[in-house]
Order: C-alpha cells, then sequence, then structure tokens
C-alpha cells in the first residue's frame, strides 16, 4: 500500500521536520509541501492527495477553515503547537491530532492508523473486461500477470484479463501483494511454498528474478 501525502505548514522547520519523518516510512509517498493552505488548493485537483499533514494556525486560511471549504477532502492529520483546536479537529472526522514538537513514534501512530483505514476500506474493487465491470475481492487473488497492455487476474476458481499495465496497478494495491518478476506480482497470503527461484501458488509456480528476489523473500517469509 502507498498513502500519499502533503505537508502544509507555514513554518519551515516544522515542514522539513516532517519530510524527515515521512522518508522514514515506507508506505508514505510525498508529493509536496506547502507554505499555506491557499497554495495547496491550487495543486490539489492535479495532486490529489490521500493524505494532509496540516498545521492550523496559517496565514489567510486556517487548517480547520481549509478543511470546512472541501468538498471531499482527503484524510487529515493536524499538526498544531495549540491543543485548544482538539475537539474541532475530531469534529471534522479528522485522523489524528499531533501536537508539536512531534516526536517520531508519536507520528508514526498516527501513520499506523491511517495505514488501517486504508487497508480496511479497500477489501476489494472494480475490474473493467470486455463484457461488464467485475467486482473482486483483493484475498481471492492468487497473484497478477503482466502481458503486454494487459494484466491477468489469476483467482482461485477463474481468471480475469484487463485491459491496463501492471506497472499501473501495482501502487493501489494492498501490502499482502509482493513483486516477484517484472511480469508477477503475487499475494503472498496464498504461497504455499519456495523452491530455489520459484514461488509455488496452488498448482503455479512463478519466477522470483534476481532485481526483487531479496525484498520479495523477506516479505513472504516474514508473514509466515
Amino acid at each position: 500500500m502507498t498513502i500519499k501525502c502533503c505537508i502544509v505548514d507555514d513554518e519551515p522547520l516544522a515542514r522539513a521536520g516532517i519530510e524527515g519523518y515521512v522518508e522514514q516510512i515506507p508506505y508514505l509517498t510525498h508529493l509536496g509541501s506547502f507554505s499555506s493552505a491557499l497554495d495547496l488548493l491550487n495543486e490539489l485537483e492535479e495532486l490529489k492527495p490521500d493524505l494532509l499533514f496540516l498545521d492550523i494556525q496559517m496565514p489567510h486560511l486556517t487548517g480547520l477553515d481549509f478543511v470546512k471549504s472541501l468538498n471531499n477532502p482527503p484524510k487529515v492529520i493536524f499538526t498544531t503547537a495549540y491543543d485548544q483546536y482538539a475537539l474541532e479537529g475530531f469534529e471534522l472526522d479528522v485522523v489524528d491530532y499531533l501536537m508539536k514538537p512531534i516526536s517520531f513514534d508519536r507520528f508514526l501512530k498516527a501513520a499506523e492508523k491511517t495505514k488501517t483505514l486504508f487497508q480496511g476500506s479497500q477489501d476489494s474493487f472494480f475490474v473493467k473486461t470486455d463484457k461488464r465491470m467485475e467486482k473482486v475481492r483483493y484475498q481471492d487473488i492468487l497473484f497478477l500477470e503482466s502481458m503486454q497492455n494487459y494484466v491477468i487476474l489469476q483467482l482461485k476458481e477463474t481468471r480475469l484479463i484487463t485491459h491496463t499495465t501492471l506497472k499501473s496497478v501495482v501502487d493501489s494495491l494492498p501490502s499482502s501483494f509482493v513483486q516477484i518478476h517484472k511480469q508477477y506480482v503475487i499475494n503472498k497470503n496464498h504461497v504455499s511454498a519456495l523452491e530455489g527461484n520459484q514461488v509455488i501458488i496452488s498448482d503455479n509456480k512463478l519466477p522470483v528474478s534476481r532485481t526483487y528476489r531479496d525484498q520479495a523473500l523477506n516479505a513472504i517469509l516474514n508473514s509466515r
């Protein structure tokens, strides 16, 4: 899973501190930092962040008013030096409220809370095939195979073919999925055995390439 985030704070040191924390958490991707909510507003539609680390007290437009102004806001973690806004922040259904100075362990706790929210809301998706849209549960996918401009989704009972590329779907997959080869992404929960440079899933033996070997084996073995 990848959570795309933006940082909004009028204090350069505060922005730099959060940027450093984000870099240490593998599932967070930093899209950009902004000194005001108005600056982000101009980029919001193009960037489409999943999460905002948002200061409250800023010139021209506060973080609270910014969130209230959005019809469909991203997930928000407020970062502030003032505790009097906590109640109003949580009434906006924000993920968390971090008091400055922010320690890394407290930041990590908020990030993990966000990750859990995203994982809980993404247990299935729709795949466009030639004739219709098919609803697929992530847990039912054994592996995905790339075939030029198509991706094969191998399920427990059948398989689906959709017109897309493996690269375009990898970042949207839950953390149970691991890339083992330029052509294959597997659901590590269905791995039954490892044999040399192959992963065995059901009756399928899939190659593990040198490029992905260390990362893939570590993810598989640590999940068993």
